[in-house]
């Protein structure tokens, strides 16, 4: 009773005196609104991403935080726009790895240089992807598809020119040592479309928009392009499992900032960022997207967005893929 009577003066004088009741101090930051920027359309994976961190952020430092979607050319305006971005820690590209590992091969030319004009924050998640058939196509197996492949029966379609979801198919397809026509999409949502109504026979895509049509029977899945098995797919076996051996694909979500970004403020919003990431409400919701929540330092991040550059790229320079 006495706790009581204790806890309810406090609230009366912090109500009185115009203060929060059991308010949580902030951290400084240098600018007042910190914008995260993801470069597909709302209601992806990278929106949802960012989201989930603008959220988060916001209960750690004294700004607002928002989420601004500049969609495309496969993520290049967006990373662009954050490249000449002030360094001053207000602007955060969120979003895939494909703009910054995959276009600097695939394009002629993108305005920025991934190495030399963006400032790797941390990886945010890792997701592996499905190959996955209409339930209309008659293939019901790794096996079939193979067959259908090399009958020159089939094509197959992305979410765009130089997509992960273009050069995952393009990375398979080469160590099969096959080849089928592609057909681009703008987007994951016309994509999944597209494959339930057999207007293409396959393709490889995020579990997200995949999911609620797998679950449906609409679309089947016939593969997972991480080296093991995913328990939130159970049943469906890796491609390396089938034959395709050390097929080990799984793209990465990271948060990078602006060219010229002093190494303190890098450093303390990676610290932010990865105390988000092991947040049992922020692991489960990331699980919810089909991906694992997935951080790591801006050294180790420099240097998977290096290595990541050259795997990639030898990806596109042997299938010949271009967007332009």
């Amino acid at each position: 009773m006495l706790r009581r009577n204790a806890l309810l003066a406090t609230a009366a004088v912090s109500i009185a005196m115009g203060a929060p009741i059991l308010a949580q101090a902030k951290d400084a930051w240098p600018v007042k609104t910190i914008t995260l920027v993801q470069p597909y359309s709302p209601g992806g994976t990278s929106d949802m991403l960012a989201r989930i961190i603008a959220v988060e952020l916001e209960k750690r430092i004294d700004a607002n935080v928002i989420v601004d979607s500049k969609a495309g050319a496969n993520g290049n305006i967006a990373t662009a726009f954050v490249s000449r971005a002030k360094p001053d820690g207000g602007t955060f590209l969120v979003g895939s790895s494909s703009p910054v590992v995959i276009s600097p091969t695939l394009y002629k030319s993108v305005p920025y240089d991934p190495r030399k004009d963006l400032t790797p924050i941390t990886t945010l998640a890792k997701a592996p992807f499905l190959l996955v058939t209409s339930a209309k196509s008659g293939i019901n197996s790794m096996d079939d598809l193979m067959k259908e492949i090399k009958a020159d029966k089939v094509n197959f379609g992305s979410a765009g020119a130089g997509s992960p979801q273009h050069m995952i198919v393009e990375m398979f397809q080469m160590q099969a040592k096959v080849k089928s026509p592609h057909i681009p999409y703008k987007g994951s949502a016309p994509l999944v479309l597209a494959v339930m109504s057999n207007e293409v026979q396959y393709a490889i895509d995020n579990p997200v928009p995949l999911k609620p049509q797998i679950d449906a029977g609409k679309i089947r899945a016939l593969a997972i392009t991480s080296k093991n098995p995913s328990p939130k797919f159970p049943g469906v076996k890796s491609l390396h499992e089938l034959g395709f051996t050390n097929f080990d694909v799984e793209p990465w979500y990271g948060m990078i900032g602006s060219k010229g970004m002093p190494k303190e403020l890098a450093e303390r919003m990676n610290g932010y960022v990865q105390e988000i990431l092991k947040q049992d409400n922020v692991k489960q919701k990331i699980s919810e997207l089909g991906a694992e929540a997935y951080g790591m330092s801006t050294a180790d991040f420099a240097k998977l967005i290096d290595s990541d550059i050259k795997k990639w790229g030898e990806a596109v320079k042997a299938s010949g893929a271009t967007a332009d």
